[in-house]
C-alpha cells in the first residue's frame, strides 16, 4: 500500500456512513482528490478539529483503494475568520466550489493552488472582501484559459471613455462599446472597471491586493463575472445569490 504526502486545502466534505467522511481537497501536487477519513465523525486525535470547509492541511494518504484513505492530517491553518463571518463563509463557499467545478485528479497547478490559498487568506478581511473576490475571479478564469477579452470593442476595438459604458456579451466573452450596439441589456462595465480588471492580470499575486476597486467598479465586475461563469457551467451556482447580503 503506498503511502503518499501532500499539502491540500479543503474544498468539500460528505458524510459516509455514521463514522467516515469523504474530504475534497485541492492539492498542488495531484489537483483535486477525494479521500476517506475513516471514523472522522469520532475521533478525538487524528483529526478533531482538522477536517473543516477552507482548512489548510498537511496530509498522509495510501491511495491503493478507488478512493484513497487518509491516515492522518496536520493542520496548517484552519482559516476559522472564514467559518465565523456569514459573508466571509459565502465568499469562500463560491470560491470552494468553483475549483470543485473546474478542477480535476491530476490536472495540478502550482499557480491556482496559490492562488486559493491567497484569496481565502484575504476574505478573512471585512474590508475589501468583495474586491479581493473580483481579484480572484480574474486571476482564475485567466489561469483556466477562459478569462474574457477586454482588451476593446469587438466590433470597432476601442478602449476609451469616450466609447464607453462597454457592455459585456456572455456567450461571446467580450465586450462592446456603447457606439456599437447602442442598446444593450447586457452587464454594464465602465472604462475604470475594464482598465483595472486588465491590471489585475498583470500585477504579481503578491502585489494583487495593492489594487483598489471602487464599490461601483466591484458591483460591475461581480456582474460580469456571475454571467460569465452562469454562461461556461451552463447553470447559476447558488452562492452567487448571497454575496453581499
Amino acid at each position: 500500500m503506498a503511502l503518499r504526502q501532500t499539502l491540500g486545502v479543503v474544498i468539500r466534505l460528505a458524510d459516509l456512513g455514521e463514522a467516515d467522511k469523504i474530504v475534497t481537497l485541492y492539492t498542488p501536487a495531484t489537483g483535486q482528490i477525494s479521500g476517506i477519513a475513516k471514523g472522522a465523525k469520532r475521533s478525538l486525535k487524528r483529526f478533531v478539529n482538522k477536517l473543516e470547509i477552507f482548512s489548510l492541511l498537511d496530509l498522509e494518504y495510501s491511495d491503493h483503494y478507488r478512493l484513497p484513505i487518509i491516515n492522518q492530517a496536520e493542520l496548517l491553518n484552519s482559516h476559522l475568520p472564514l467559518r465565523e463571518d456569514y459573508h466571509a463563509y459565502t465568499a469562500a463557499a463560491l470560491v470552494c466550489e468553483l475549483y470543485r467545478l473546474w478542477t480535476h485528479q491530476g490536472d495540478h497547478d502550482q499557480g491556482l493552488f496559490a492562488l486559493l490559498n491567497w484569496v481565502l487568506a484575504r476574505l478573512q478581511h471585512r474590508e475589501g472582501r468583495l474586491e479581493s473576490l473580483v481579484l480572484f475571479l480574474a486571476r482564475f478564469y485567466r489561469r483556466l484559459g477562459y478569462q474574457p477579452d477586454l482588451s476593446g470593442c469587438v466590433s470597432c476595438r476601442r478602449l476609451d471613455r469616450q466609447a464607453g459604458p462597454f457592455r459585456f456579451q456572455a456567450r461571446q466573452g467580450t465586450i462592446v462599446c456603447s457606439h456599437c450596439r447602442p442598446r444593450s441589456s447586457a452587464p454594464g462595465l465602465s472604462i475604470a472597471t475594464v482598465r483595472l480588471l486588465g491590471r489585475a492580470l498583470e500585477l504579481p499575486l503578491d502585489k494583487l491586493s495593492r489594487l483598489r476597486l471602487a464599490p461601483a467598479s466591484t458591483r460591475e465586475a461581480l456582474a460580469l463575472f456571475k454571467e460569465h461563469d452562469r454562461v461556461l457551467l451552463d447553470r447559476e451556482l447558488a452562492a452567487w445569490n448571497f454575496l453581499g447580503e
